[in-house]
């Protein structure tokens, strides 16, 4: 069997590998490994890579299941079927904007910077309100540039941007407005791997199921 797991500069999430460990799945070797990387653990290879790189593998066959956050499947809307919640690295997507006194209010349409360009129109239109996107990485750093009045972001994100960092942290306080969507890890499979997968899938499937309901 061939699973994707979604590593982004490190070893993938130990409560992703504590929940597959619990599966029955040989995830010792991936404790160590960061991405991009393809491991051969006994009948199981693993792909660490970037989320859209498993989602794309999904898609394709590649892969018969994969581990993504909520957060790209709603950006993405990739060719996958969304299987199974894991209940495990439990997120939000979140609109911030600086607190007050932290910078000037916004004109006209707010700019709002973000990864998540798609989620973000969509969840300001579906409230009658018009921003300008700007694509940024580096989402949280944005307002501080004087470049974005807000920026929509995992909580996660922002949390470890406000506890500082090796470059000294954001240059300016965000406070949340509204939440725009939960997220968690999800286990995904492409529509071959689907259909053909049969019983080997079905069974991968029930213990998931029942190592993410023992938390």
């Amino acid at each position: 069997m061939k699973l994707g797991l979604t590593c982004e500069g490190g070893p993938p999430p130990a409560p992703v590998l504590d929940l597959l460990e619990r599966a029955g799945l040989p995830v010792a070797a991936l404790r160590v490994l960061a991405g991009p990387a393809l491991v051969e653990a006994g009948e199981v290879t693993w792909l660490l890579a970037a989320g859209a790189d498993v989602l794309e593998a999904c898609a394709r066959g590649a892969l018969d299941v994969g581990v993504v956050g909520k957060d790209l499947l709603l950006e993405l809307a990739p060719q996958v079927h969304e299987l199974l919640d894991l209940r495990v690295c439990r997120d939000a997507l979140v609109y911030a904007t600086p607190e007050p006194g932290g910078g000037a209010a916004p004109r006209g349409r707010p700019r709002v910077a973000t990864r998540y360009p798609r989620v973000t129109r969509r969840h300001f239109a579906a409230g009658g309100r018009q921003v300008e996107l700007i694509a940024f990485e580096a989402a949280a750093l944005a307002p501080g540039l004087g470049l974005a009045d807000g920026v929509v972001e995992l909580r996660s994100r922002l949390a470890l941007d406000d506890a500082g960092s090796a470059g000294g942290g954001r240059p300016a306080g965000l406070l949340v407005r509204e939440d725009v969507a939960a997220c968690s890890a999800r286990l995904v499979a492409g529509r071959a791997a689907r259909v053909l997968g049969g019983a080997r899938l079905g069974e991968l499937l029930e213990r998931l199921r029942a190592s993410a309901e023992e938390r």
